[in-house]
């Protein structure tokens, strides 16, 4: 059974959810509580993401290595969690296996989340929590970047596009990088994200997940 540590901070009031996958499995995450830039990614939507992720994975011939990390964190071991709220997406990709992951949250309280979240499932080794706007924290990421996950508010429409322009300027991501997009169904998201187009968008509910990925690669 995974080692699991106790409670995130008290002072924040939030809900507990459970990493689903890899080594820190069942262990127990606060999630911020409030409107949906706190919000933790639903569990159905975490699930489909790494679905998604694990299928292009398989594609591109990775597959689940002996130390037991799975095929995507073998694939992208660094990651970037923009919008982070909880650290929901970045925490289970390290549960996963991955390397190392940067969480970007702008909000101080949302922020400590992510780091209790990081010290009670024991990943705190392979973490890094940045308490600043995205365009600024993206000078502070050390490149390359191999997986970007990013949640903009859904109040903000403009901010879909504006994340997909910062990441597009920013000198973190290669050919071989994916980034997956939440965003409303109604929105539209970019065709592109610098050399990585849209390869496959998935919509649950009001939500859809867009990931992007060099050309010529589907999922």
């Amino acid at each position: 059974m995974p080692r699991c540590g106790g409670t995130s901070t008290r002072s924040w009031r939030g809900l507990l959810n459970r990493v689903s996958a890899g080594h820190r499995r069942q262990c127990s995450r606060t999630a911020a509580a409030g409107s949906h830039q706190y919000a933790a990614t639903a569990d159905l939507i975490k699930g489909v993401i790494f679905s998604m992720l694990e299928a292009l994975a398989y594609k591109r011939g990775f597959e689940p290595d002996e130390d037991g990390n799975l095929a995507a964190a073998v694939a992208w071991p660094r990651v970037l969690d923009l919008y982070a709220g909880s650290g929901g997406l970045g925490i289970e990709a390290l549960s996963r296996g991955a390397a190392f992951a940067a969480f970007v949250e702008q909000d101080r309280a949302a922020a400590l989340v992510i780091s209790a979240n990081l010290r009670s499932t024991h990943l705190e080794d392979g973490g890094q929590v940045i308490v600043a706007p995205v365009q600024v924290a993206l000078a502070r990421v050390d490149p390359p970047i191999d997986l970007v996950f990013a949640d903009p508010p859904y109040a903000e429409t403009a901010a879909l596009s504006a994340t997909a322009d910062l990441l597009r300027r920013s000198t973190l991501l290669t050919t071989s990088s994916v980034v997956v997009l939440e965003h409303p169904v109604a929105t539209q998201p970019p065709p592109t994200i610098g050399a990585l187009q849209v390869a496959n968008t998935r919509k649950h509910g009001r939500t859809s997940v867009t990931l992007y990925a060099a050309s010529g690669v589907l999922t």
